[in-house]
């Protein structure tokens, strides 16, 4: 099957073509996902306010609200249908994949070998996967750093579609939309900056790395991460899509490059999967890896003190126990300009900070999409 639009996704070279039944469920499975997100968790917020809501107007801990609903008849159902729409994400997209594997690789290594390459890519087998990104993250067997064979580019070829579905299209048709409305927000703020080199940390395949390239065509973007078969896939979709990012196989607590290398430094939804140890380094690394002005601007998920209403809470909490991603509930209660002080940036040079908020109303409504939270360092 040939399409430029893959139920709202943008298709690129890289992709994998599912065949009519393929794409027909595939559908299924993204409409199953976005009605168990959307109609269907709207139900808890009943059962909260009518069964579990606390008589004396106390707030309940969010792991004792999260136990307290799946004792509940609804809870129980939607956490079960819950966890089957994120495994039937990977069952839907995997075969196709798995059938075009050989030629997908093909393709990767011809844009890696091109002489006509915009960006770059540097492996290095010798960089160990971290314990906690050895866990099969959003439930996909393997994560999305385990090697199936040689040259391999199947997690990346995978998460590009499933990733999609699970957003249902909210990250937009080319899945860049977090990298656009922080960078998008840096314009707004700071309109005098011109970068010449940004990095983003834990970039998977580069999708949000490439709202980085469109926001500020001038300056050299690169993108780290430990999964070489994501990184392969992200090299050769950029150059698909014709971005120049200079892809590492690098740890970001640890990287290669020199002191003071980078403007701008980013992530988007990276650091819920790392640990409090692990963030602590990142946090030093993005310090050390800064010239004096530099940005650093790392995204994620809303923190649970700003959450309107104790429902907000359940599914990050939720992923934690079901969704193999153990960091998030710890990460969302931290205050995370605070803990930048232990990794050693100065008090008082991070800060919380919301791209709508931080601009205001009018110069919001210029930016792509609603609330985005990030830490905010000022080197």
């Amino acid at each position: 099957m040939k399409t430029t639009d893959l139920g709202g996704q943008t298709r690129n070279d890289m992709m994998a073509d599912p065949d009519h039944d393929s794409y027909a469920r595939e559908r299924f499975v993204q409409e199953y996902v976005w009605q168990i997100n959307g109609t269907y968790h709207q139900g808890n917020y009943a059962v909260y306010d009518k069964k579990l809501k606390p008589k004396d107007g106390s707030e309940m801990r969010v792991q004792d609200q999260r136990k307290a609903l799946l004792a509940e008849p609804e809870g129980q159902m939607w956490s079960s249908l819950r966890r089957v729409a994120r495994e039937w994400t990977c069952e839907a997209v995997g075969p196709t994949v798995e059938r075009q594997l050989d030629t997908l690789i093909e393709k990767s290594n011809a844009y890696r070998q091109s002489n006509r390459k915009l960006g770059s890519l540097m492996l290095d087998p010798s960089i160990k996967v971290p314990g906690y990104v050895d866990v099969d993250i959003h439930l996909k067997p393997g994560g999305y750093h385990t090697e199936l064979t040689r040259d391999d580019v199947y997690a990346g070829a995978e998460y590009e579609r499933t990733t999609y579905m699970n957003t249902n299209g909210l990250l937009g048709p080319d899945m860049d939309k977090l990298g656009k409305q922080v960078a998008d927000w840096v314009k707004i703020t700071y309109p005098d900056m011109k970068p010449k080199r940004i990095l983003e940390m834990g970039c998977t395949i580069g999708q949000s790395t490439i709202g980085w390239c469109d926001a500020f065509p001038d300056a050299e973007v690169y993108g780290v991460d430990v999964a070489a078969t994501s990184l392969r896939y992200g090299h050769a979709r950029a150059e698909a899509m014709g971005r120049a990012i200079h892809f590492s196989q690098q740890d970001a607590e640890h990287t290669n490059f020199p002191d003071g290398h980078f403007d701008i430094i980013s992530s988007h939804a990276m650091i819920h999967e790392t640990s409090r140890k692990a963030l602590r380094g990142i946090f030093a690394e993005s310090y050390r890896l800064l010239k004096p002005g530099g940005l650093m601007l790392h995204n994620d998920g809303t923190p649970f003190r700003d959450m309107d209403h104790p429902i907000d809470r359940l599914i990050p909490d939720w992923d934690t126990h079901y969704n193999a991603e153990p960091f998030i509930t710890q990460m969302r209660s931290m205050d995370l300009a605070e803990f930048t002080v232990e990794a050693g940036w100065p008090k008082g040079s991070t800060r919380n900070a919301y791209a709508d908020e931080a601009v205001g109303a009018e110069a919001a409504r210029t930016i792509s999409g609603g609330a985005c939270y990030f830490v905010l360092g000022k080197k």
